[in-house]
């Protein structure tokens, strides 16, 4: 199902420069750039608090209202601080809602509750594919995917290609990608492999092997006297 799109009031910025933008963020600020459709780059300022549980709710578009003239906007970067936690800078770019747009969206797991291999003693679920990569109408994004595994048994594997994706919704990925897998633990396979190594007589090496033009044992051979 398609999100609603949020709106969030902007500013326009008259400075710009490192030590403004610092003094933004001070003040709870967040700056912002929009560009795109052919038209000047806009600089401005969001509220940061509302801008970021707007994109932890998973919102991918915005409408942006600056001076009383509101664009649709998707989000297209969020720039994050050197320790990875606060948003210092976003960059939007202005959009139609039915023009197609490429976004990441989260895979959601559903029935793992029911699945004979989730259930199996010593398994493990492993889902290598958190967000998947989609194309569609800007319109039509959905907030995330389900994925069903309550058939999945253990040792069996759902790929890219299995996923039932809304209609007008394709994906960038490989279709033979792995989305979820679920297999036995590490350790008991680990455990599995030693029992068969520890019954295995090891190899004995005694002694070098002899060289060409030598006997066992690493001696030359002697050789015969001429006879008279």
């Amino acid at each position: 199902m398609a999100q609603q799109t949020p709106q969030l009031a902007a500013s326009k910025r008259e400075r710009l420069g490192t030590r403004y933008s610092r003094r933004l963020r001070r003040d709870g600020q967040l700056p912002a750039v929009v560009y795109g459709h052919q038209q000047d780059p806009l600089h401005i300022t969001l509220n940061a608090s509302d801008f970021v549980e707007h994109l932890h709710a998973g919102a991918h578009l915005l409408e942006v209202r600056t001076d009383g003239q509101t664009e649709t906007c998707l989000i297209k970067d969020v720039q994050y601080d050197h320790l990875g936690n606060e948003i210092i800078h976003v960059d939007l770019t202005r959009i139609d809602l039915h023009e197609e747009v490429t976004v990441s969206i989260p895979l959601t797991l559903r029935g793992k509750d029911r699945s004979p291999g989730a259930k199996a003693p010593n398994s493990i679920v492993e889902q290598p594919i958190v967000d998947l990569e989609i194309r569609c109408l800007a319109v039509n994004i959905p907030d995330h995917v389900d994925v069903d595994i309550s058939a999945m048994e253990l040792g069996s594997v759902l790929l890219v290609k299995d996923l039932k994706l809304p209609e007008g919704v394709t994906t960038t990925h490989d279709p033979e990608a792995v989305v979820v897998s679920i297999q036995e633990t590490r350790e008991v396979v680990e455990a599995a492999l030693g029992g068969e190594a520890a019954g295995a007589e090891p190899e004995v090496i005694t002694e070098r092997k002899p060289k060409e033009g030598e006997e066992a044992g690493g001696a030359a051979p002697k050789k015969e006297g001429k006879k008279e």
